[in-house]
């Protein structure tokens, strides 16, 4: 857990366990070398022993080792070597008695050094036998020089020699461990610098990060201040739907405070129902302002539930769910599709919301022109196109650039009975950004058309 939380341990472990890994697998090898070098030291030892005993055999007629011999045995009397000399008639001439058995397997050669592996007093020790042919005390023959050590002091070398290795290696990584340490922490710092910037912002101080920051965490920072840009436009855009709303919300229920104030002091029947009739519209008018708000802000967390639509078929359900109530506004509605038998992947939910919003905010804009809404359907290579059409009243140029903006409503056409939120078209451009479509809007004397259009 510390590993993935700590940059710098995660830097430290993965730089110093390779190091140690390796410091182990070469202290292992140098055992081994330092093991072979003592092995070959001694033998060496052994063997010029043995030739030194043979010569003094000459010098003294066996009777005494030579001073230089002797002073060969004290320089390793440490070693604890051991030898033994075996006259041309077999018998014993001077050293040790007796001497460790050669292995059947192991034969002499004269004039050679042989080594080999055996015991003595229970202990394993290595031996070296030279076999030369020498007269003493008058006898002619073959002399036999056995020389030979306890394995022990090769074990000590080796490991004496391993110990000064290993020592050498533990200071070379203590000495990596302290610069990797301190290093991190160097190389680290910029880090320490963006750390310290981020601590500062606060959810209303999202400043972007300036600092000067290394190469390899430019793009962490960028990100960084891309996050902030997002952020502190999404909440300046909540802030201005928050005061808009409460913008919105606040003549309807003042509008309703007041005509209740009136009712009730109405001065005779007629005049309450009257005003009771006033009291209900605005009402009314308020829990649609309330439902599109609603329905604006689900839309921002509200998952895209696609499904596979007859085009056609679906824009005619829709249509034929909501004549009776354009008829009942006076208006003729009619549909002309146009794309067969075309499927698309659309959220039925979602669409049908953006095309009702649509045909109301004709209804509620169009005036007294208004007459009728026309929907048709059509397709090509690449997209599905459905249009609403209506001949009420063109749209002023000044207010198609922020029509699909949330709280911008058209113009009011007086007489009306309903009244918009600013939000249907809104909705309706959040919706078809949801499903990657695209809407635009045409407007003249004579017809007004928005224009949806899908990819297929």
């Amino acid at each position: 857990m510390l590993m993935k939380t700590s940059l710098r341990l995660r830097l430290l472990v993965l730089i110093l366990v390779p190091l140690l890994v390796a410091a182990a697998l070469g202290q292992a090898w140098q055992y081994r070398k330092s093991a072979q070098l003592a092995e070959n030291v001694f033998d060496q030892k052994l063997s010029i022993m043995a030739l030194a005993i043979y010569r003094d055999l000459f010098v003294t007629n066996g009777e005494q080792l030579s001073p230089a011999t002797k002073a060969l045995f004290e320089e390793a009397s440490d070693s604890q070597f051991f030898y033994h000399v075996r006259g041309p008639d077999g018998g014993f001439v001077t050293g040790y008695s007796p001497p460790p058995l050669r292995p059947l397997d192991i034969a002499l050669a004269p004039n050679t050094p042989t080594l080999f592996t055996s015991s003595h007093r229970g202990q394993p020790v290595q031996v070296v036998q030279l076999m030369e042919r020498a007269k003493i005390d008058g006898l002619e023959g073959l002399v036999l020089v056995s020389v030979w050590q306890d394995l022990q002091q090769r074990k000590t070398l080796a490991t004496d020699l391993a110990i000064q290795s290993g020592l050498t290696a533990l200071f070379l990584i203590g000495t990596v461990f302290l610069v990797v340490f301190f290093g991190i922490r160097a190389g680290l710092q910029p880090l320490s610098s963006v750390e310290q910037a981020i601590s500062i912002r606060s959810s209303t101080d999202l400043r972007p990060i300036r600092r000067n920051v290394p190469v390899e965490v430019q793009h962490i920072v960028q990100r960084l201040n891309n996050l902030f840009n997002e952020v502190t436009e999404e909440q300046a855009g909540r802030d201005r739907f928050i005061s808009n709303a409460a913008h919105q919300l606040r003549n309807p229920i003042a509008a309703i405070q007041s005509l209740a104030e009136v009712a009730q002091d109405a001065p005779n029947l007629d005049e309450a129902k009257r005003r009771n009739a006033e009291l209900l519209a605005a009402s009314r008018s308020l829990a649609r302002l309330t439902e599109q708000l609603l329905s604006y802000e689900r839309l921002r967390d509200r998952p895209v539930k696609k499904q596979t639509q007859h085009f056609d078929r679906f824009m005619a359900n829709i249509l034929s769910g909501i004549a009776d109530k354009v008829m009942e506004a006076g208006v003729e509605l009619s549909f002309s599709g146009r794309c067969a038998k075309t499927s698309i992947d659309i959220d039925p939910v979602l669409m049908e919301q953006a095309l009702l919003n649509i045909i109301d905010n004709a209804l509620a804009h169009g005036g007294d022109t208004l007459n009728t809404i026309t929907v048709t359907t059509r397709k090509d290579a690449k997209f599905l196109y459905v249009s609403v059409c209506n001949d009420g009243m063109a749209i002023p140029t000044s207010s198609r650039q922020h029509l699909f903006e949330r709280f911008e409503q058209g113009h009011m056409h007086q007489g009306t009975d309903r009244s918009g939120t600013g939000l249907g078209l809104a909705i309706v451009k959040e919706i078809c950004s949801l499903h990657d479509a695209t809407i635009t809007l045409t407007s003249s004397k004579a017809k007004t058309c928005f224009h949806i259009r899908f990819m297929r």
